[in-house]
């Protein structure tokens, strides 16, 4: 069996990546710790091909490349196995382009993280964690975006459980 993680990260443009991007290279750090697995940390470039030539799409140059070696480099820190791969693909295809990698390193386990709260925004289209979820022949992990209201109530609940 593949000891590789296959950890698919974003920069998406206006919004800020670390919130799903952190939740789910959390994720696979737990994961791979106990198990001794490599994470491949992996984003994939999305380009437009018009009549002014080929146009990268999902963020500004080396935004991907900066979020990809801080996950690398958070993972090594913790003592996990991991390395970096960035990919291109034509727009809308970033899904398959993920599923392409986790086939090519034969990752036993594919890593996302989900921006959104809701599918109402991205229902004409679909989501890249959808349409992975679709077409995927191995196992998917989609890991929530974490809700900042949501840790001090769970923190009081716990301190609360501890005190009782």
């Amino acid at each position: 069996m593949s000891k590789d993680i296959l950890l698919a990260v974003d920069a998406a443009p206006g919004d800020d990546p670390a919130r799903h991007v952190s939740a789910a290279s959390a994720m696979a750090r737990e994961l791979a710790q106990g198990t001794g697995d490599h994470v491949i940390v992996l984003h994939v470039h999305e380009y437009a091909v018009g009549r002014f030539g080929r146009l990268q799409v999902d963020c500004s140059d080396g935004e991907g490349e900066g979020v990809v070696n801080a996950v690398v480099a958070n993972l090594t820190a913790h003592g996990v196995s991991a390395g970096a791969e960035i990919r291109k693909t034509h727009i809308g295809h970033i899904a398959a382009a993920i599923l392409a990698a986790a086939e090519h390193h034969d990752a036993r386990l594919i890593v996302l993280g989900s921006t959104s709260r809701t599918d109402l925004p991205r229902m004409p289209l679909g989501s890249v964690a959808t349409r992975l979820l679709h077409m995927s022949t191995r196992p998917a992990l989609i890991v929530p975006r974490p809700n900042p209201a949501a840790q001090p109530v769970k923190a009081a609940a716990a301190v609360a459980a501890t005190e009782a």
